[in-house]
């Protein structure tokens, strides 16, 4: 398999899987809105098609000629979940129907699953995943759990904020070994019609991962409980910061959902840390 698009292939978790597959010998298609601020972003070595996931026909138009398709949607809002993860996918199998793709793969959670229905990311994933499973193509699910570039996005100026207790233990990953798995996964034509939860080596609290990320980058830890995180998110109209920290609310609450065949990746907070620049 030789031309893999990729929908949503220029952020933090789509751009590692767009430049392994290349490192790997695919030829990459990166479906975006907005073709000149992705290849800003990846640069040359890609083939770049402009669509919208709300618009099938662009959509058939960019995929025309693709094997497989890897979906990388994401959301920071109930409203966002449910358009990308929902309404998004909706689209983007119908705009497939005629094709003879050898698979579509998409990253969802860790905690996609009906017990962790109070939160909507969770929910809404899920609705995609049965989605992907019913439309009769081949599909790989790829579930991770947390990952150790979201730590930066703690970053307050000199602080780093820790939101509500986060005392459950989380098996943080890389972005990097995602990366590497998924393109391995993709390239096995034998491992089809899967979900496979990706977890890291070891567990660490969040509480302990922002203790330990904040003393590599020397910065001080301020501590917001969640109520008041909450608060400030709705006074001054940041979805995000509402966003997470209900989640971080929700994984107190749950904790990480066990999973006994989860796949473990190798490198560990202390080795990811080691590569990132100190103060």
């Amino acid at each position: 398999m030789k031309n893999i698009a990729i929908i949503g292939g220029t952020g933090m978790l789509g751009a590692p899987v767009a430049k392994q597959l290349r490192r790997n010998g695919h030829s990459v298609r990166i479906v975006t809105r907005n073709s000149a601020r992705a290849y800003a972003v990846l640069g040359p070595g890609f083939d770049y098609r402009e669509a919208d996931i709300f618009d099938s026909a662009s959509l058939t138009t960019a995929l025309a000629g693709a094997e497989g398709v890897h979906i990388n949607l994401s959301g920071q809002s109930e409203r966002s979940y449910y358009q990308h993860h929902v309404v998004g996918t909706q689209h983007i199998l119908e705009a497939i129907k005629p094709m003879n793709m050898a698979f579509v793969s998409m990253i969802s959670v860790a905690t996609a699953d009906s017990e962790y229905s109070d939160r909507a990311d969770n929910r809404y994933k899920l609705d995609a995943e049965n989605q992907l499973k019913a439309s009769g193509v081949p599909y790989l699910i790829f579930r991770p759990s947390w990952f150790m570039e979201t730590l930066p996005l703690f970053q307050q100026k000199q602080k780093l904020m820790h939101i509500g207790p986060s005392t459950k233990p989380i098996h943080w990953l890389t972005a990097q070994d995602y990366a590497e798995l998924v393109s391995k996964v993709i390239q096995d034509a034998t491992l089809r019609n899967k979900t496979l939860t990706l977890y890291g080596p070891e567990p660490i609290t969040m509480a302990d991962a922002i203790q330990q990320y904040a003393q590599h980058k020397q910065l001080r830890v301020q501590k917001l409980p969640v109520w008041v995180a909450k608060s400030l998110g709705w006074l001054l109209r940041d979805e995000p910061l509402m966003d997470v920290a209900d989640l971080l609310e929700h994984y107190d609450r749950h904790g990480e959902k066990a999973v006994a065949d989860a796949i473990r990746t190798n490198t560990t907070l202390a080795q990811w840390l080691a590569t990132e620049s100190a103060a």
